[in-house]
């Protein structure tokens, strides 16, 4: 780890990177649930809850993040990408398109070097083939990795990784072997819509109010800090969070020590 030179945050005490996860997942396999009990295959209502965030969703926070002129970054399974409805809403968007696997039923841990050099490939030529540019930025789904990751993302690559948790500041990682450097944007999960909404069950307003406040406290403190929002299309992207978000941003905007 080397750390990253004062300065990186251009006058702003705290950065805020919103982060819109775009993810299918293999029929059968189940996926993040509004109803856990529903377990029938086929299972509708739970897949319904998912495929309505990606359809109705991902347009609402485009629309939000525009209105509001907040620059965001979605990262992307390539297989959501090649559904045409999705793959025209992200390039509308005006966000920054990074890359998140294959699918969010898939992830890195069990595979061997030559398969997880060959899953970044086939991610990244997907996703360029459905968006016409190859992504720089990368989260694992499900933070199923493996300790090559990193390296294998460099080298694929990949400039900016999402994968840590650990810090309020950006870092680069060395690579010992080739002297590459990847930058790290820590991911927040404290503000993670999965960490807040169905983990801890808050409402819409409790939910944008406990990013504000997070972003708030950071802007207090002495330094440079950088909060990834870990958002997804259907939890995030639903007519009341939206809402509550708008507020709440809207507040964060007005923050001369926000950017």
């Amino acid at each position: 780890r080397a750390e990253v030179a004062s300065g990186w945050g251009n006058g702003a005490r705290v950065l805020v990177v919103p982060v819109v996860n775009i993810e299918v997942f293999t029929p059968g396999c189940g996926g993040p649930a509004i109803q856990p009990h529903l377990q029938s295959v086929p299972e509708l209502a739970n897949k319904g809850w998912r495929d309505y965030g990606n359809r109705r969703g991902l347009q609402r926070l485009s629309h939000m993040f525009k209105e509001l002129g907040i620059p965001a970054t979605a990262v992307i399974n390539s297989e959501a990408a090649q559904l045409d409805y999705m793959a025209e809403a992200l390039k509308s968007s005006g966000w920054e398109l990074g890359a998140h696997g294959v699918n969010n039923s898939s992830g890195n841990a069990k595979m061997t070097r030559a398969e997880e050099e060959a899953h970044f490939k086939h991610c990244l030529d997907g996703l360029q083939g459905s968006l016409g540019a190859r992504p720089a930025t990368w989260l694992t789904p499900g933070f199923s990795v493996t300790e090559r990751t990193p390296e294998i993302a460099a080298k694929s690559g990949i400039k900016t990784f999402l994968d840590f948790v650990d810090d309020d500041v950006p870092y680069d990682i060395v690579h010992t072997e080739s002297g590459a450097r990847t930058l790290c944007l820590p991911y927040c999960m404290e503000t993670n819509d999965f960490s807040l909404v169905l983990t801890k069950n808050f409402d819409a307003r409790q939910y944008a109010r406990a990013i504000e406040d997070h972003v708030r406290q950071l802007a207090k403190e002495p330094g440079e800090k950088v909060v990834c929002l870990g958002m997804h299309t259907f939890v995030a992207g639903t007519p009341a969070r939206v809402l509550a978000l708008t507020e709440a941003f809207g507040r964060l905007k007005a923050c001369p020590e926000v950017r």
